[in-house]
């Protein structure tokens, strides 16, 4: 059984922004993770979010701020996809900052493989497929996810979704065609180990290119399109649509999960989303 949303500390805050905190999803590197509920514009509805507190000192860079300001509104306004989670908004300026995108009632991918093995390989085609076409809609916008890892890959009974984009603040933002090939191999690893429940590069969940990767345990009918976009030449790695169409071209990941993930995944997933809802209500979902 996989940890589930724990209970808001004394230390925790009560609120963030227009949010209402109910609980923690979760912890890393850029901050805490809350599951929040509010309104995240003006003449809008409650909506389920998660929120992140961002720790004030990863800030302190005035262009920084101003770039992900640009990234969060940017997603905000151009990106419509099922497999991208909205973005709501930020506030980086004050002494509690934090980072707001719809709350996905999914679990990481990256627990679930960990807790009940790998994908059978028509769930990895499927989940590459809505994986790609998420890229793809970023990159229609003008941005990029940044570093994607497999606790970024969301799995819902909707289907897969992209979740924490934007939150590169250990960069100084590099261009779309760039970021669409860091992504692309990024995208690549995490397949990898979404089929075999190893990562391709030694354990390293940020790999670099140069590396080669290890594919064992990954089916033979998917080491060829793993493998292009695991290629050390960016320029060589497909493009998202190709990638989407090379994986799923009939389009699996818009149907529900229940066609074509394992049952112990999908009652990992139930499990999580019935937890969220007793904390915050039914209403809001945005999935």
């Amino acid at each position: 059984m996989i940890e589930g949303i724990a209970r808001l500390r004394e230390t925790d805050p009560r609120r963030l922004g227009p949010f209402r905190l109910f609980g923690v999803l979760g912890h890393g590197g850029v901050g805490t993770v809350y599951l929040g509920k509010g309104v995240p514009g003006r003449g809008g509805r409650k909506r389920a979010a998660a929120v992140r507190a961002v720790r004030p000192e990863l800030l302190r860079d005035r262009q920084l701020r101003a770039r992900l300001r640009r990234q969060t509104a940017r997603i905000a306004e151009a990106v419509d996809s099922p497999f991208v989670a909205d973005a709501f908004g930020c506030e980086l300026d004050s002494a509690h900052p934090w980072v707001a995108e719809a709350f996905v009632p999914g679990v990481p991918l990256s627990a679930l493989v960990a807790a009940y093995g790998p994908l059978p390989e028509m769930s990895v085609r499927a989940l590459g497929g809505g994986l790609a076409r998420a890229l793809a809609a970023l990159n229609a916008a003008g941005t990029a996810h940044g570093p994607l890892r497999g606790s970024d890959v969301l799995l819902t009974t909707a289907g897969p979704c992209l979740a924490d984009h934007g939150l590169a603040l250990d960069s100084s933002g590099s261009g779309v065609s760039a970021g669409r090939a860091e992504d692309i191999f990024a995208l690549g690893a995490v397949l990898a180990l979404a089929a075999s429940a190893r990562h391709p590069f030694a354990g390293n969940p940020l790999p670099t290119t140069r590396e080669d990767p290890d594919l064992t345990g990954v089916p033979d009918a998917l080491c060829v399109p793993l493998l292009a976009c695991l290629h050390k030449t960016p320029e060589s790695r497909p493009h998202p649509e190709s990638l989407a169409r090379a994986l799923d071209l009939s389009g699996t990941a818009a149907r529900p999960a229940r066609e074509w993930l394992p049952d112990p995944y999908l009652h990992e997933i139930g499990r999580f989303a019935e937890t969220a809802r007793a904390l915050i209500g039914r209403r809001g979902w945005s999935r």
